[in-house]
C-alpha cells in the first residue's frame, strides 16, 4: 500500500493566523490588591434560568446587622420597571463549597503595567411576580369610599325626613365613632376629637400605674434581707459592718475579754461551733472588727435561741429582764434591747419575715468573718436550720452556694462521706439574686 507523504511546512510560514487586540506588557507586572470596603460597587450577577431583559436597571439598598463581632452590610438590589414582574439581586449563602467562595475582578492598566485585583460580591437575580395586594387594597377603599358616600346620603336624608328613633340612631352613630373619618368628611374633625379625647383620658388614668419592673423592684426590695451595696466594686463592700451589724452595736459590742483569754490560753465557752473555731485565730491577730461582728453572730444565735414558740403563730420575744438573763451577764445591757430594736416588730412579735430578717444577718455576717466565702454547716447547726433553708438564705444575699471542690476538701479536711453534707458559699461580682416570681394568669 503506498503511503502519502506529508508536505513540508515552508520556512517563515509558523506564525499564527490570530492577532492580539492589546499590546502585551513590557517587562514586569506589578499587581495591587485593592480592599473594595463600600457596600456599593461592581458586582457580579448571575441570572439562572432566567432571561433577563437588558434595559431593566435596579436600585440599591443596604441592609446592616450589628453583631458581636462587628457591622456585617448586605446589598440588595430591586427593580420594579417590569410590568408584571419584580427583580431582586442579592447574595445567596446556601452552605455549599460555591456559596462560600470569594470572587474578584482584574483591572489592567497597560500604560502602567499595573493589575488591580479588586473584590466583588456575587448576587443572584430571581424574578417574582408582582403581588396583586395593591390591586385589591386599591379596589377595597374604591368600595368602602362609595359606601361611605351611600351612608351619608342616607344619613342626610334621615336627618331631614326621618323620624324621631332614626334620628336619635344617627346621633348615637356619630357620637362612637371613634375612627378616623375619610378625607373631607365633615364629621372627621369631631372623630378625631373624640379619640384624642379617650386617649388622652387612658394615658393619664395610666401614667401612675407601677410597670411590671417596678413591681419586681418593689418585691424584692421588700425582702427580708439586709441592703447590699449594688454599686460595690468589690465584693467586701457589699455588706460592711456598719450595714450588717450597725455604728451603735459595733461600739456597744466588747471583745477584750475574749482577746485577753485567747492570749492567756485559758480559752471562750461559747454555744456556737461556728463562733468558737474562729476566736482563736481572729484574737490572735487582732483582728478586731471582725471580731467583733463574729460576737454580734453570737448574740443573734442566743437571741434567736431566746425566742418563745407558740404553736403556728410569730414567736414572742421574752421580758427585758429574763432576755438579758438569757443573752448573758458578760455584755453591757444596752446590748439585747439594741437588738431587740434591730429585728423585733413593735407588738413584741417575731413573724416569719422577721426570723428571715434575722437569719439573714447572721449569714451576712459570717461572710464578713470569713472573707465572703463560708462552710455554711457550722451555722446550719447552730441555727437548727436544715441544709435547704440555710442555702435558701445565703442565696438571698446573692451567693453561690455548692458543693466543696477537692481543693476545700483538703483544706477543710473533709473525707469524700462528710463533704456531701457541707455546702460553701461565695458572694462574688456580680450579685446573683433569685429571680422574683411575678405568677402567671390562671386559665379559665
Amino acid at each position: 500500500m503506498e503511503e502519502k507523504k506529508r508536505k513540508r511546512r515552508d520556512e517563515g510560514d509558523g506564525r499564527p493566523a490570530k492577532k492580539y487586540t492589546m499590546a502585551r506588557p513590557i517587562g514586569n507586572m506589578r499587581v495591587e490588591y485593592v480592599e473594595n470596603n463600600d457596600v456599593l460597587g461592581p458586582v457580579l450577577a448571575s441570572t439562572p434560568g432566567l432571561n433577563f431583559p437588558s434595559h431593566i436597571s435596579f436600585k440599591p439598598y443596604r441592609h446592616s446587622t450589628i453583631l458581636p463581632s462587628g457591622e456585617i452590610n448586605e446589598l440588595l438590589l430591586r427593580s420594579s420597571e417590569h410590568p408584571r414582574l419584580d427583580y431582586t439581586a442579592q447574595e445567596e449563602k446556601d452552605g455549599s463549597s460555591e456559596s462560600m467562595l470569594k470572587d474578584y475582578i482584574g483591572l489592567y492598566d497597560p500604560e502602567t503595567g499595573k493589575l488591580q485585583i479588586v473584590p466583588v460580591k456575587k448576587l443572584t437575580v430571581r424574578s417574582t411576580l408582582r403581588s396583586e395586594t395593591e390591586e385589591l387594597q386599591e379596589e377595597e377603599e374604591r368600595i368602602e369610599a362609595a359606601k361611605h358616600t351611600k351612608t351619608a346620603k342616607r344619613h342626610a336624608l334621615a336627618a331631614e325626613f326621618g323620624s324621631k328613633k332614626s334620628r336619635k340612631a344617627i346621633e348615637d352613630m356619630a357620637l362612637n365613632a371613634i375612627a378616623r373619618g375619610q378625607t373631607g368628611d365633615p364629621n372627621a374633625v369631631q372623630n378625631d376629637a373624640v379619640a384624642s379625647n379617650v386617649l388622652q383620658t387612658m394615658s393619664d388614668a395610666t401614667a401612675a400605674m407601677p410597670t411590671r419592673d417596678d413591681l419586681a423592684a418593689a418585691v424584692d426590695n421588700s425582702k427580708p434581707r439586709p441592703q447590699a451595696n449594688l454599686s460595690a466594686e468589690y465584693p467586701v463592700d457589699v455588706y460592711p459592718p456598719a450595714t450588717i451589724v450597725g455604728s451603735e452595736l459595733m461600739e456597744l459590742i466588747p471583745v477584750k475579754d475574749w482577746v485577753d483569754a485567747s492570749e492567756a490560753g485559758t480559752g471562750v465557752q461559747v454555744g456556737s461551733r461556728f463562733v468558737a473555731r474562729r476566736i482563736h485565730k481572729l484574737a490572735k491577730n487582732k483582728q478586731i472588727e471582725k471580731l467583733k461582728v463574729l460576737r454580734f453572730i453570737m448574740l443573734c444565735i442566743k437571741f434567736n435561741n431566746a425566742l418563745i414558740s407558740k404553736g403556728k403563730g410569730p414567736k414572742k420575744v421574752p421580758p427585758k429582764g429574763f432576755l438579758d438573763t438569757l443573752i448573758g451577764d458578760d455584755v453591757p445591757g444596752a446590748i439585747p434591747n439594741t437588738i431587740r430594736r434591730k429585728f423585733v416588730t413593735e407588738n413584741n412579735d417575731m413573724s416569719r419575715w422577721n426570723i428571715d430578717y434575722l437569719m439573714t444577718h447572721i449569714c451576712a455576717a459570717a461572710l464578713i468573718v470569713d472573707n465572703n466565702e463560708v462552710d455554711i454547716n457550722d451555722l446550719k447547726e447552730d441555727l437548727k436550720l436544715e441544709n435547704k433553708e440555710i442555702r435558701q438564705y445565703f442565696a438571698e444575699l446573692g451567693c453561690k452556694v455548692a458543693e466543696p471542690t477537692e481543693t476545700e476538701r483538703t483544706k477543710l479536711k473533709l473525707s469524700k462521706a462528710e463533704s456531701a453534707s457541707h455546702f460553701i458559699a461565695k458572694l462574688k461580682l456580680p450579685l446573683k439574686f433569685p429571680k422574683v416570681r411575678t405568677g402567671s394568669r390562671k386559665r379559665r
